[in-house]
């Protein structure tokens, strides 16, 4: 399924030195800070914060699949939305392409939970929330589970 049927937020990626291990092309831990970089400007484009402190979830897992490698240079999009708001935490699913030829490079799946930074307290997910995300994905994504 491509990209831009699958998922409604992308954020494009130039590769630069910097990214690169030994091997020549990127390490396996800068894919994360890209996906990082999206899952960040989905939720403030979603939810409309400006700033840091407003942000109102933690990252507590993901599973990463390295498709292919990306080299110095190559543009890459990096696709993201949630699929799954449970009571207090929500699921996201990513993916990066290729920007010139489309080729999947990186999948990863997150789990984000809901908390309060000043109290250090998990929350219920918000109906404003629910109704940002939702209304953003187009679907209902409530789940029974947690």
């Amino acid at each position: 399924m491509a990209a831009e049927a699958r998922f409604k937020f992308s954020h494009p990626i130039h590769v630069i030195f910097r990214d690169l291990d030994g091997m020549r092309h990127v390490n396996h831990a800068v894919y994360l800070s890209y996906a990082e970089a999206a899952r960040s400007l989905y939720w403030m484009h979603v939810t409309g914060i400006q700033s840091l402190e407003e942000f109102d979830f933690v990252l507590v897992e993901l599973t990463a699949r390295y498709r292919a490698s990306a080299q110095l240079h190559d543009r890459l999009v990096v696709s993201c939305g949630v699929t799954e708001l449970r009571r207090s935490s929500f699921l996201m699913e990513y993916e990066m392409r290729d920007a010139a030829t489309g080729k999947l490079v990186f999948e990863m799946t997150s789990v984000q939970v809901m908390y309060d930074y000043a109290t250090g307290q998990v929350l219920p997910i918000s109906d404003e929330r629910r109704r940002q995300v939702e209304g953003f994905e187009g679907r209902s994504l409530s789940s029974s589970r947690e």
